[in-house]
C-alpha cells in the first residue's frame, strides 16, 4: 500500500513540474522590439562590411584559415607575431555574426542613448567581429564614436601582421559602412608594449615590429600614438583623449587599459552594465572602471557565449547566420492570464492524484 502511494506521489509530481512548465511556455509571447528595424539595418550592415573586407583580403592573396569554418577570412592564425594571448576559435567565430550589430543596437537603446551623443570605443584586435558590430551600431545611430584601438590580439583573433585591426577598422569606414573618429592608437599586449606571446621563442623584434605599424597608422590617420609604459598614466591619458562628454564606453576584448589589472574585472558581467557595486580603488583599474565610477555605463564585449545566449544569438553556427535571424530583434512578454490558468490546472491535477491515492488507502 505504501509503495503504491509513494508512486501516485511521484506521478502527481512529475504532472506539477511539467504543467507548470507548460504554463510558463504557454504563456510567453514574443514582441517585436519598436527599434528593430534599426537593428535590422544594422545587421546587414555588418554582414556587407565583412564582405568587403574580406575581398580587401582577397586582394591581398590572404587566405582562410582552417578554423574558419565560413570562410569568412576574419579568423586569424593561432600563432604571430601579435598574438598576445589565448582564445578560443569557436568564440571567435560567433563574433563574426552578423546579428551582434542588433545586439549593440539594443544595448545603446537600453542604455538611453540618442543621436548625437558620444561612444568611446576602446578595442584590441582580439574580437575584429564585435568591434565593428560595436562602431557599426553607433553609427546607425547616429551616435558620435570615438576609437582607440590596441594591435595585440588574441589568437585567431586579427592576428595578421599583413592585415590587422588598423586595417579592419579603417577599411570599414573607408567603404562607408560606419563612421567615426581613430583618436588614437597603441601596440597592445603586456603593459600595451607590444610583443607577442611567443616573442623570443619563435618571433623576435615583435615590440619594434608592433611600434612601427602604429606609427605608420598614426602617421597616416592623424590618430595619437601612446607610448606610455605605465598603465595608470595610460589610462588617464586615454580618459584625456576621449573628452569630457562620453556618455557611454564599449570595451572590445580583454586589454589591461581597458579592463584594468584588478582580479574584481573577472566579476563584471557580460553586455551593458549600468552601475557596478566592486569597483576596485587603484589607479591601474581600467577604463571600465573609470567610467561606471563616474555614473557612466558601460559595455563589456568579452565573454562571448554569455554574450550569444543573452541575446539569442547562435553560438558558432556554421553556415554563419543571416542578418534578422536570432532572438534579439524581440523581447520576451508572459501573459498572467495563460500563467494562472496553467498554474491552476496544474494544481487541480494534483488535487486528483491525492483524492485517487486516497481512495486507494481504502
Amino acid at each position: 500500500m505504501r509503495k503504491s502511494i509513494g508512486i501516485w506521489y511521484l506521478l502527481a509530481s512529475m504532472v506539477v513540474a511539467i504543467g507548470f512548465l507548460v504554463a510558463v511556455l504557454a504563456g510567453t509571447d514574443y514582441e517585436e522590439n519598436h527599434y528593430a528595424d534599426l537593428q535590422l539595418s544594422a545587421a546587414k550592415t555588418m554582414a556587407a562590411a565583412e564582405e568587403y573586407i574580406k575581398q580587401k583580403m582577397l586582394e591581398k592573396g590572404i587566405e582562410p584559415e582552417p578554423e574558419d569554418l565560413n570562410k569568412m577570412l576574419l579568423i586569424g592564425p593561432e600563432f604571430t607575431e601579435l598574438t598576445s594571448t589565448p582564445g578560443a576559435e569557436d568564440a571567435k567565430r560567433t563574433s563574426l555574426n552578423p546579428n551582434f550589430a542588433a545586439a549593440m543596437v539594443r544595448y545603446y537603446n537600453d542604455a538611453g542613448l540618442k543621436k548625437g551623443d558620444v561612444v568611446a570605443i576602446g578595442t584590441s584586435g582580439s574580437f575584429p567581429g564585435l568591434a565593428i558590430a560595436s562602431i557599426v551600431a553607433a553609427s546607425q545611430m547616429g551616435l558620435k564614436t570615438k576609437v582607440i584601438a590596441s594591435l595585440g590580439a588574441s589568437m585567431h583573433g586579427a592576428t595578421r601582421v599583413e592585415y590587422n585591426i588598423f586595417d579592419i577598422i579603417l577599411d570599414l569606414r573607408e567603404g562607408g559602412f560606419a563612421d567615426f573618429d581613430l583618436v588614437a592608437v597603441s601596440r597592445g599586449s603586456a603593459n600595451d608594449q607590444g610583443g607577442g606571446v611567443l616573442e623570443g621563442m619563435f618571433y623576435e623584434g615583435s615590440a619594434e615590429l608592433s611600434r612601427q605599424i602604429c606609427a605608420d597608422v598614426a602617421s597616416r590617420t592623424g590618430a595619437e600614438f601612446i607610448q606610455i609604459d605605465n598603465i595608470s598614466d595610460n589610462i588617464r591619458r586615454r580618459l584625456e583623449l576621449f573628452g569630457d562628454d562620453v556618455s557611454l564606453f564599449v570595451n572590445v576584448g580583454g586589454a589591461a587599459v581597458n579592463e584594468g589589472t584588478s582580479s574584481i574585472s573577472l566579476t563584471l558581467p557580460a553586455g551593458l552594465a549600468m552601475t557596478f557595486q566592486n569597483i576596485p580603488k587603484g589607479s591601474d583599474r581600467g577604463l571600465v572602471f573609470e567610467y561606471l565610477e563616474r555614473g557612466i555605463p558601460i559595455i563589456n564585449l568579452l565573454n562571448v557565449k554569455q554574450l550569444a545566449a543573452d541575446n539569442g544569438i547562435v553560438f558558432d553556427p556554421v553556415p554563419m547566420s543571416k542578418p534578422g535571424e536570432g532572438g534579439v530583434y524581440s523581447k520576451s512578454q508572459y501573459s498572467i492570464v495563460l500563467i494562472i490558468a496553467g498554474i491552476l490546472c496544474t494544481l487541480l491535477t494534483l488535487a486528483i492524484g491525492m483524492v485517487m491515492t486516497n481512495r486507494k488507502k481504502h
